[in-house]
């Protein structure tokens, strides 16, 4: 199986940086690597401040930041490195650093270098122009500056690497918004200056902390927000691709907001299901205006196959150590593909679980009822009868709430049933013929469907060989 590498969604500066960065970690400080482990959960851990410390952005280093004098550029610079480098953590760490992360309420700057933890409403964003030089290094002309009001009334203000696409530059905003970030400094931040194309201005009044963070989550209230979702996760999947590394960190979310979401949620909130013809169609791009939205489907599972998760990171994530890739087929009118004709189209769903009993394989044939997240038009190889290789899309959910329309058990009780039986008798001797023609002429379709799937789903990898 291919596996991707882990995503850092938004990164554009050479690779070769990365690399750099990797050497000096490995063999500059390794106490760095140990310390996570040491100290997850223990308030005070300074494995943030050791790691700042190997690449020289230790508070000493970053006493200008402090300085009582106007904001320039070589403090734009220093802000743009800590950025940087929080960026490449490993994410083990990250996760370290946020499971013992202070509320901004109770920050101390005195305090060792430690995470912090806000949540309030996203005010107002704009691009911080880079100095030309770091902008070089970078590889980018510029990251984004998010200014916070915090529940607690906190005027906060964020340099993040890509603040979430809908958000609008350079105009009033209020969106619900929760960051873990590394305060830098205090009553003093960047002022950016927009282009006349921009128009708009920034905040006048000084921030009361300024914080260096990799993202600013976006939780709208509305599925899969609400169950604690960012949804900004979803600004770098790409359509008309297998899962690429841009597509982990919205996939493994999406799974775990299935999780929070409760039973029933998703379907309560996709409501009936719809014609699949939008998502199916690439000219309609459905999937960049909706991607992320609850929507349910009905139709055949033809495969049901257990999909482990081997990185304990995103086991501890999704609160799962598998799930179900279930490939469903879902009526459609006529519709031509690949030069023919079809009334029948696969969706590709991967859920956290499927309904007791429900049988599982390669060869299954269950009619179920899917609601599940819209995340991308996934495409696949499909080999074809004469060995050449073909290319599929087709639509891909995560979820979520699963029905499955097992046939009924019950039988007619009372008088009735000596009717029921009698008129079932009449019948069955001139049925069994066409129940058999039926049953070829379905066993045929069955097995030209499947053909049409690809051999493996190929779930987000995390690296590993």
């Amino acid at each position: 199986m291919n596996h991707l590498t882990r995503s850092r969604p938004g990164i554009a500066f050479p690779l070769a940086i990365g690399l750099i960065q990797f050497v000096i970690l490995a063999i500059g400080k390794p106490a760095v690597a140990a310390d996570p482990a040491q100290t997850e959960g223990r308030p005070g851990s300074t494995s943030l401040t050791r790691y700042l410390e190997t690449f020289a952005l230790d508070r000493e280093a970053r006493e200008i930041l402090e300085a009582d004098r106007a904001w320039g550029d070589d403090h734009t610079a220093i802000i743009v490195r800590v950025l940087l480098r929080l960026m490449l953590a490993p994410p083990e760490f990250v996760e370290a650093w946020q499971g013992v992360a202070t509320p901004i309420a109770a920050f101390d700057t005195r305090s060792e270098d430690g995470f912090v933890r806000a949540v309030g409403s996203a005010v107002f964003v704009a691009e911080l122009t880079l100095p030309e030089e770091r902008a070089l290094l970078a590889g980018r002309r510029s990251v984004d500056l998010v200014r916070l009001r915090t529940d607690g009334g906190e005027t906060i203000d964020v340099v993040t690497d890509a603040a979430p696409r809908a958000w609008p530059r350079w105009r009033d905003i209020d969106e619900p918004a929760e960051v873990f970030g590394l305060p830098v400094a205090s009553g003093v931040g960047p002022t950016p200056v927009a282009s006349e194309a921009d128009g708009g201005r920034w905040p006048a009044s000084p921030p009361d902390h300024l914080l260096t963070a990799a993202r600013v989550a976006w939780h709208p209230p509305r599925l899969p927000g609400s169950a604690g979702m960012d949804v900004g996760l979803l600004d770098t999947v790409v359509d008309g691709q297998k899962l690429t590394g841009g597509d982990t960190e919205a996939f493994y979310a999406l799974v775990a907001a299935a999780g929070r979401a409760g039973e029933g949620a998703i379907a309560k909130a996709a409501g009936a299901p719809g014609s699949l013809i939008p998502l199916i169609d690439p000219a309609e791009h459905w999937f960049e205006r909706h991607r992320g939205e609850p929507i349910a489907i009905e139709g055949v599972a033809l495969r049901a196959t257990r999909i482990e998760i081997d990185d304990p990171l995103r086991q501890r994530q999704t609160g799962i150590d598998h799930y179900w890739e279930v490939f469903v087929f879902v009526n459609t009118p006529l519709i031509s593909v690949g030069g023919k004709a079809q009334d029948r189209y696969p969706v590709v769903c991967c859920l956290r679980t499927l309904p007791a009993g429900m049988p599982t394989g390669p060869k299954i044939s269950e009619p179920v009822r899917v609601a599940g997240f819209a995340l991308k038009s996934y495409a696949y190889p499909l080999q074809t009868g004469d060995g050449s290789e073909i290319r599929r899309e087709a639509p891909l959910l995560i979820g979520g709430d699963v029905a499955w329309q097992r046939p009924s058990t019950d039988s007619p009780q009372g008088p009735l049933a000596w009717v029921f039986a009698a008129l079932a008798a009449t019948i069955v001797v001139g049925a069994a013929l066409a129940v058999w023609a039926g049953g070829r002429d379905a066993r045929r379709r069955a097995r030209q469907r499947r053909a049409s799937l690809p051999d493996r789903f190929v779930p987000p990898g995390d690296g590993r060989s």
